[in-house]
């Protein structure tokens, strides 16, 4: 019986030393909890074979020595039980917490890299932009020596412009002449 007294005694102190290693955050790995989930149960049938050995003492005293023993083996049981599951499921809400701040952070990663992603195209769009503008004015200087040399003079190449300058105006005001015909049509038609 002394035994199977020791032995629980033992449990007893491994198991809180496995749990203030799990409490103070320097073990928190399953294998470590399946340690201590397996030592309980462990403890708790070395509880029942001692209060079994306890039932059959025959000595008052020891017996109930006995039984006093395994009283304060089954709150001590209790209570490192309750201590377990409040630990456990603290780690499982930080663990949890943890992935959500994890799934956050890689979300604004992504995100940022996105962001930077449209930004450069957009830079590189401006930059196609600016060397179209740059091509279409040289090209037009190439086009005004070019018509310079063929002999037009520099006032019929204005009258040119002049005239496709009046053109576009005469194209958008038959485009809205079109419009409000169409519109009115419909309007009066329907």
């Amino acid at each position: 019986m002394n035994s199977l007294y020791n032995h629980a005694l033992k449990q007893v102190n491994a198991l809180q030393r496995d749990l203030e290693k799990f409490q103070s955050g320097e073990d928190t790995s399953v294998a470590l909890q399946g340690q201590i989930a397996a030592t309980l149960n462990a403890f708790k049938r070395s509880i029942d074979d001692y209060d079994a050995m306890a039932k059959k003492e025959m000595i008052d005293v020891k017996r109930e020595k006995a039984f006093a023993r395994v009283t304060k083996f089954r709150e001590d049981y209790e209570a490192i039980n309750r201590n377990f599951a409040q630990l456990k499921s603290r780690e499982e809400q930080a663990s949890h917490q943890t992935s959500r701040f994890m799934r956050e952070r890689d979300f604004a990663q992504r995100t940022g890299a996105q962001l930077d992603d449209m930004l450069n195209q957009g830079r590189a769009a401006l930059d196609d932009l600016f060397h179209q503008r740059t091509s279409l004015k040289s090209t037009q200087r190439k086009i005004l020596d070019a018509a310079n040399t063929l002999g037009l003079s520099r006032n019929v190449i204005q009258l040119i412009e002049r005239r496709s300058t009046e053109d576009k105006w005469i194209f958008y005001a038959g485009v809205i002449i079109t419009l409000l015909a169409m519109w009115a049509i419909i309007h009066y038609l329907t």
